[in-house]
């Protein structure tokens, strides 16, 4: 039997989202949109890349750069819904966002937007601390 090798778009065919089940099962997250907890994860996923590749700001956090355009198009979603989900993220403390330094850059991609997310444990191990 012979089977075929993957071809550029079947690569990501078997590719997850990560989403931490505290985001589904913690009242404190209850209020998130279902896109904000996805949004939520593929900012995680783009996480790993930016520690592998020491993507760090000055206070030596990891960060990545997420172009609301581009989360329209991984998302499908409009960009009223993309600006909104993250947003969400915002309000409730994940995600801390920055433009980005580079004025040069920020001319040639539009809004460059650092986004330094935040990991959800800090915030679960604070839920128990009080409680």
């Amino acid at each position: 039997m012979t089977f075929a090798y993957y071809e550029k778009d079947q690569a990501d065919q078997y590719s997850f989202i990560r989403i931490p089940k505290a985001m589904m099962t913690e009242d404190v997250f209850a209020p998130l949109s279902v896109e904000a907890k996805i949004l939520y994860g593929l900012l995680l996923d783009k996480m790993g890349a930016a520690v592998k590749n020491q993507w760090l700001d000055e206070e030596n956090k990891a960060y990545v750069i997420y172009q609301i355009t581009d989360i329209m198009e991984d998302m499908n979603i409009s960009k009223k819904k993309a600006i909104a989900s993250l947003k969400e993220l915002e309000e409730v403390g994940l995600v801390e966002k920055k433009l980005a330094k580079d004025a040069k850059a920020t001319r040639r991609i539009g809004r460059r937007v650092l986004i330094n997310v935040k990991v959800l444990n800090k915030y679960i191990e604070t839920m128990f601390d009080e409680g």
